[in-house]
């Protein structure tokens, strides 16, 4: 898929198959997804301001400002035809040329039909039922069975904060329609968006490759760091993300192995769900002898990579480093060649856990699980519990990580298919002589960040 040439007729079609297998996959009732606001930040582990829109932009492909005071309304009608309904606060022509939904109506009309609908079917006359059709084919679909409607709930709550809106829209329509069942709407939606399309998957791509850029241009600096911070390479990775056209999947860190003290300067953890307020590193000079690790990904139309890597400050490995390094290396590759439908994420949890033990006990030291799911988001939707599926895209992550010595963590990105899976990050330098390889060819910023530092006035 050409995404740099996409008509508005293939956009289109993108979204309204999604759609299709949303209608497919709702086993009764209908639905209602709505745009959220930024009122409530993300208390999680990775911060990524937008997290609560995607149901509506996976559905329909709007986000920013075209976004606002939107809602969807699905409506299966197995007789008539699906009914797609898109309530806008946005000029309407703008929505429809950006979406080609045909259905598109001013954020107003949303409470008139919703409230027509919970009226009691029985009581309608032809006349009723002639002038309002889509409250009509909503009030039908509650009339031929249990009265269910699927929202989007918050997805990460925060029960200390303001609640959002909607919230009051869902309660109201409960009060006046005691028999309605609200149901999440993850519970249809998450399943769907696990299993990737072709456009998910071209736009992973992308944001693997810009992630390699990004990756290259900064670690190649290792060579010769000459005063360069841990918060300068960080800054200078990111500079080519955006440079491409991509924001952060999530915030970049850097660690300098073994650690090396800051005379006179503690080093404090950042708290769980803050890494987007607060720089998760110092602005120490990294200093040649150690490894050099980053975990990073750029975000481009919304769908990131997670990649970590780790080089040698200065370009070559020590014989220590290296057989470190080799080790890790062959847990990595151990586990992404078990990828494949069927299999299930612990069975590949298990598998690293084994195969760090039979490297040399590493077990003890490895301080998380062996990946997680991606696409829209770094941690996106999907069950770990179940199978492995054809499209599919996950993160594959571990390392060998000695307390208090050398760190060798690896994460690189993987879509399963039909017969197996692919490494789409195998090309970004992961073998030992490849790192070191990418370390011989300067980075084509490096004129810039050797520049002289101004002086800093004392006034």
């Amino acid at each position: 898929m050409d995404l740099d040439h996409l008509t508005p007729d293939q956009t289109y079609a993108i979204y309204m198959a999604r759609r299709k297998r949303v209608f497919e996959a709702m086993p009764d009732g209908a639905m209602l997804v709505f745009s959220v606001d930024e009122n409530q930040p993300r208390h999680m582990d990775f911060q990524v301001p937008n997290s609560e829109s995607h149901d509506l932009q996976f559905l329909t492909g709007l986000y920013g400002a075209e976004a606002f005071d939107t809602a969807l309304l699905l409506i299966p009608d197995k007789e008539n035809g699906n009914h797609e309904v898109l309530y806008t606060g946005s000029p309407i022509p703008l929505i429809k040329s950006l979406t080609g939904i045909a259905d598109i109506r001013p954020w107003d009309q949303m409470e008139k039909d919703l409230s027509v609908a919970t009226t009691t079917y029985r009581d309608w006359r032809i006349t009723e039922i002639r002038r309002f059709p889509i409250p009509v084919a909503l009030a039908r679909v509650w009339s031929n069975g249990p009265k269910v409607l699927y929202v989007n709930y918050p997805r990460f709550p925060r029960l200390d904060m303001p609640e959002p809106t909607r919230l009051d829209i869902f309660a109201r329509m409960q009060r006046y329609s005691p028999l309605l069942q609200l149901r999440d709407s993850a519970t249809v939606l998450d399943p769907v968006r696990a299993l990737h399309d072709a456009y998910d998957l071209a736009c992973l791509r992308r944001t693997v490759q810009i992630t390699a850029e990004g990756i290259r241009e900064g670690l190649r600096l290792m060579t010769n760091p000459s005063g360069m911070t841990k918060l300068q390479l960080m800054q200078t990775i990111d500079y080519v993300y955006r440079y491409h056209g991509a924001t952060l999947g999530f915030p970049t860190a850097v660690e300098e192995t073994p650690a090396v003290p800051v005379p006179g300067r503690l080093t404090s953890r950042v708290p769980e769900g803050y890494t987007s307020m607060v720089v998760p590193m110092n602005d120490s000079v990294i200093v040649p002898g150690g490894v050099v690790h980053v975990d990073t990904g750029a975000s481009y139309m919304d769908h990131s990579a997670d990649v970590q890597r780790v080089v040698p400050v200065g370009g070559h490995w020590t014989p220590e480093q290296r057989k470190l390094y080799e080790q890790a290396l062959n847990v990595q590759k151990t586990v992404i060649d078990h990828i494949k439908p069927g299999v299930k994420f612990w069975d590949l949890h298990n598998l690293a856990v084994k195969t760090l033990h039979d490297e040399g006990g590493y077990d003890q030291y490895y301080k998380y699980g062996i990946g997680h799911f991606i696409g829209m988001e770094v941690h996106d939707e999907g069950n770990y519990e179940e199978p492995l599926k054809p499209g599919m895209a996950m993160a594959i992550e571990q390392g060998i990580v000695l307390p208090n010595g050398l760190h060798m963590q690896l994460e690189d990105d993987v879509i399963v298919t039909e017969t197996g899976h692919e490494w789409i990050t195998h090309f970004i330098p992961v073998e030992p002589d490849e790192v070191e390889k990418m370390m011989q060819t300067p980075s084509t910023l490096a004129p810039f960040v050797t520049l002289p530092r101004p002086a800093v006035s004392a006034k």
